[in-house]
């Protein structure tokens, strides 16, 4: 009796390795609790700034150094609760609460955009997968960690021409409690308004 063969077709997947999607590789950063990391910021016709982010569970501290004077912001998202804190003058300022956007929190928003991945690259030792995706009106381009689904370079390009945000040193560590506090003996500025 003669056989007959059906063709199967496959539907085209993002990757082929197992554990490989995009968002398998988003989901490696879920259970993230403590993180420590530089944000690099290079932009057509502005001076490169790094800021050093620590974050753990609800709260997050920046350091950001200009012209020589450094400046931390301490925010507590459970509280709601923002300073502006110098050190060299001892003092800090109460701000108006703002959500702060994490580097995870960035790359946890790519499938809403509808990326189209383009590939894999090597930065830094870091093999990542690599989204095109399209904001506001900007292309962007992100390179995911795939290990950790951490992101370690964001494109964006718009009239103005290319912005590049690199995150480097990127530590999984137990950050200590007190890096997210003032010091004792902080002079605390009350902003009318704020």
């Amino acid at each position: 009796t003669p056989t007959t063969t059906t063709p199967t077709t496959t539907t085209p997947t993002t990757t082929t390795t197992p554990g490989e999607t995009l968002g398998e590789i988003l989901g490696r950063a879920e259970g993230v609790t403590s993180v420590k990391y530089d944000m690099q910021i290079t932009a057509p016709g502005v001076q490169t700034i790094t800021t050093k982010i620590w974050m753990k569970n609800n709260k997050m501290r920046t350091e950001m150094t200009v012209e020589g004077e450094t400046t931390v912001m301490l925010i507590d998202i459970d509280t709601q609760t923002m300073y502006m804190y110098m050190p060299a003058q001892n003092m800090a300022m109460k701000m108006t609460f703002e959500q702060p956007e994490s580097a995870m929190e960035e790359a946890q928003s790519i499938p809403d955009y509808n990326p189209t991945i383009v590939g894999t690259e090597t930065i830094d030792g870091k093999v990542c997968l690599v989204v095109e995706y399209t904001v506001e009106g900007a292309t962007a381009k992100m390179w995911i960690w795939k290990e950790k689904g951490f992101p370690i370079r964001v494109e964006m390009t718009t009239t103005e021409g290319k912005t590049i945000i690199e995150y480097k040193n990127i530590e999984f560590a137990d950050i200590p409690d007190s890096m997210f506090e003032l010091p004792e003996g902080v002079e605390i500025m009350d902003i009318p308004g704020m």
